[in-house]
């Protein structure tokens, strides 16, 4: 890319989707090619955009990185479809829930690999950049079980139901199941068996939720 074509790119594309292109990208990369070899110039080119303009969004790859956490966890559920009929009630709302995270995975499995490839970094780390690794993993589970909590909360409140006091222990295995799910599927794909788990795990976790 020329200068003046790097100059064309930077005018007509606004900052912050110049931002979220790069995340995309880099999010692809390392599902792609690992974390290690997500370089910025690789990344660069996977957004069809020219090095500098990363550069310009991020001082270096430890920020960008940063953001993809976000993306991956925090902002996620932007993403997603919306909920039909969000006001059903607390059983409706993690069974629908479920239902519409399966189906982003299912259209874009990368996500769920590169979200493993981050978790995992801390173990690829030297020793001293460690505890910043499982602070980044410790943060993208806040903002899965941060957002997902609002979420039910928010259902059962909406359908003047009571709050269950194991809320969050449901939450956090609701996450834990999609996860555990996920991996199977990628390691060993099967459409049919992957939807009868992720409704008996909705089910189960429903009929799991404890209002003593």
């Amino acid at each position: 890319m020329t200068e003046e074509e790097e100059g064309e790119w930077m005018a007509r594309v606004p900052a912050e989707e110049r931002r979220l292109q790069f995340v995309e990208a880099a999010a692809r990369v390392i599902a792609q090619d690992g974390l290690a070899s997500a370089t910025t110039r690789r990344i660069a080119s996977e957004a069809e955009a020219p090095l500098a303009a990363l550069h310009y969004c991020f001082r270096n790859k430890d920020e960008l990185l940063e953001e993809v956490y976000n993306f991956l966890s925090r902002d996620y559920a932007k993403a997603l479809e919306p909920v039909t009929d969000p006001g059903m009630g607390l059983r409706h709302m993690v069974g629908a829930h479920a239902r519409r995270i399966w189906s982003r995975m299912l259209e874009n499995p990368h996500e769920q690999v590169t979200t493993f490839e981050l978790l995992l970094r801390r173990f690829r780390v030297e020793a001293e950049d460690q505890p910043q690794a499982l602070l980044m993993n410790r943060s993208m589970y806040d903002g899965w079980v941060s957002s997902t909590l609002e979420l039910f909360r928010g259902a059962a409140e909406a359908a003047g139901e009571p709050v269950p006091a194991n809320l969050e222990d449901i939450t956090r295995l609701f996450i834990s199941g999609i996860d555990g799910i996920s991996m199977q599927h990628l390691a060993d794909p099967d459409d049919e068996r992957s939807v009868r788990l992720v409704e008996l795990m909705a089910k189960s976790l429903a009929g799991a939720l404890d209002y003593d």
